[in-house]
């Protein structure tokens, strides 16, 4: 073998390699070669660590042979004694540069795989720097809405309060000629300006208060999200730091056998197996998760409202295909036995009856769980329906024992935000039935359509006059459930069936088809997205399915809960989907409140 000596430089001059540890100089080769390069190109019996050592201790000779039957280096003794044919035999020197040569290749092998968890952890630690750069920016986006919405109304405020100082100082200057008589002029004004000042603060901060509950969910939602994203890029963190720290194991296993001969010799069959079985196991984690976070994250956005009586602040936060969980029950006391939901005014406040008590009606606050009656009613007129029109006012439809001959008088209330009655609005009656109902709802334009129950015509209202503007007679008698922005109409038929309707303003009609009798509808007011109650033959379940998204069919299973024994059928409570993307349905006892979460 080459001759060799040490290099003044010690830098290897194998290929692809620069080591500048332990190298020699090989004459026969002409090159600088640090200890892995002379070992695979056969010049490691000049340069070999522990050569010396590798002797028989059963014999007192010298290692010359190696078997490769049975992976135990020999003596040329215990190659004739024990190893005989059909033991495959090699030089000592050979095997040795063989499983150092294999061992090698592992080494590289696992490199190359250490390289990849590196490329994933650079891509994890992006993604968390991508992520949270959006979500922050969405949320200064958000929060500069509702700062917006905030000057909005105190600018309001401000005007308000200038006009109504600036009309009681007017009357004050009129009153100067009679010092006595201004005097208790302005003293009675000044106490009808300061009541009025102080109802102006009232309702603005009435007016505040769903902005600042809007504020509070959109918030919310936006910290859900940012949990949900921190505890899936956690569960990836974990997978990759596993992989990462087993390839370390692996190439520090890998170096301490393959820098000794001997150790070579004794492990390197044991560690060659170990870490291949090892290396075959793919991978815990892999580029596409880490890409789907990022894809569903930066899809998350804020729509704003849009729509009749609804402000641009009263939006959701959506842009991703979560899923729908119950996130509160709330059970209504305070006296009413059945709570039936007729409708809802903000994101907080629900509009129920008692559908076996009084048949009164109520505001139920769902942070607070607290009831206030608006309405009280007689034991033969409730409200069946409520809709809230674009001038802060609602509309009530109402069912009534009282028969009213040609027209329906008083089924058709207006209120304002305080729950004071301003006018009732009619229309004709077709039904001989003593007993029956108006149902209720607010298009993009603001007008009122109203329908009567069980019969086949449906009525446009301009609220300011109460004239009926179009009426739209259907195909069928129906029950109406709610306006598209469109302006279509969503019904059911009468009696009910495994079909809602999409009814347009001249009486077209598409039918959308469910597998069940559909019992109640609703529309979400910000996607359009349809929505049907249905049960089962026995009424002890209730379903919430959504049956259409943009505009087009799609089954998807919301919601399904048991119905208790009661006298009065559950199902006649209305489903409500809220700005916000709540919804809210009843079970007979209480009111639950569904929401779609985003699940990564």
């Amino acid at each position: 073998m080459a001759a060799n000596f040490r290099s003044a430089e010690d830098i290897c001059e194998g290929d692809n390699c620069q080591s500048i540890t332990d190298v020699t100089y090989y004459v026969k080769e002409k090159k600088k070669l640090c200890e892995d390069c002379a070992s695979t190109g056969g010049c490691i019996g000049k340069a070999r660590k522990g050569g010396p050592n590798l002797y028989c201790a059963k014999h007192d000779k010298d290692i010359d042979l190696y078997c490769k039957t049975h992976n135990e280096a020999l003596c040329y003794s215990c190659a004739i004694i024990d190893h005989q044919q059909p033991c495959v035999q090699q030089d000592i020197e050979h095997a040795v540069i063989e499983n150092r040569a294999k061992l090698s290749i592992l080494k590289e092998k696992a490199t190359d795989q250490l390289k990849v968890c590196r490329v994933y952890g650079d891509q994890i630690r992006q993604c968390r720097k991508d992520t949270d750069t959006h979500l922050q920016a969405l949320k200064d986006y958000v929060d500069s809405v509702i700062n917006e919405a905030f000057k909005k109304e105190e600018d309001g405020k401000k005007r308000d309060a200038a006009k109504i100082n600036q009309e009681f100082d007017e009357k004050n200057n009129k009153l100067q000629e009679e010092i006595q008589k201004i005097n208790e002029e302005i003293r009675k004004n000044d106490e009808e300006r300061e009541k009025l000042l102080e109802l102006n603060c009232t309702n603005a901060e009435k007016r505040r208060e769903p902005i600042d509950n809007k504020q509070h969910g959109l918030q919310t939602d936006l910290q859900n999200i940012a949990e949900e994203k921190e505890k899936k890029i956690g569960e990836l963190e974990k997978s990759w730091q596993n992989d990462t720290n087993i390839r370390e194991t692996i190439i520090q296993k890998i170096d301490t056998v393959i820098e000794d001969d001997k150790n070579v010799v004794k492990d390197g069959h044991r560690v060659k197996t170990t870490v291949s079985d090892e290396l075959k196991k793919p991978l815990s984690l892999n580029g596409g998760e880490v890409k789907q976070i990022t894809c569903t994250l930066s899809g998350v956005k804020f729509s704003k409202g849009a729509g009749a009586g609804r402000e641009k602040y009263d939006g959701r936060i959506d842009g991703y295909d979560g899923e729908w969980k119950l996130i509160d029950i709330i059970n209504v006391n305070d006296g009413i036995t059945f709570p039936t939901i007729v409708g809802y005014m903000d994101e907080c406040n629900v509009i129920i009856t008692d559908g076996l008590g009084g048949l009164h009606t109520y505001v139920l606050d769902m942070n607070t769980k607290h009831t206030q009656r608006v309405i009280t009613s007689s034991d033969t007129s409730s409200v069946v329906a409520c809709a809230l029109l674009n001038d802060d006012k609602v509309v009530c439809g109402k069912y009534s024992k009282v028969f009213t001959r040609d027209s329906f008088t008083g089924y058709i209330s207006v209120y304002d935000r305080q729950w004071k009655h301003i006018n009732n609005v009619t229309i004709p009656r077709n039904t001989t039935y003593v007993e029956t109902g108006v149902d209720v709802a607010v298009d993009q334009d603001g007008m009122i359509i109203a329908a009567e129950g069980l019969q086949s015509n449906i009525y446009v209202i301009n609220p300011a006059d109460g004239k009926i503007m179009n009426t739209i007679t259907c195909k069928q008698k129906i029950r109406m459930n709610g306006v598209l922005s469109s302006g279509h109409i969503i019904a059911r038929p009468s009696p009910a069936d495994q079909r809602v309707f999409i009814i347009d303003r001249q009486g077209g009609q598409r039918e959308i088809p469910h597998s069940d009798v559909i019992l109640n509808a609703c529309v979400d007011p910000m996607t359009d997205d349809l929505y049907v109650v249905t049960s089962d033959d026995e009424e002890m379940t209730c379903v919430i399915d959504q049956v259409m998204s943009g505009g087009e069919m799609k089954k998807r299973r919301v919601a399904s809960f048991p119905l208790p024994t009661i006298t009065l059928d559950p199902l006649s409570s209305r489903v409500m989907m809220t700005s916000s993307g709540k919804l809210i349905a009843n079970d007979g006892d209480n009111i639950l409140v569904f929401k779609k979460l985003l699940c990564l």
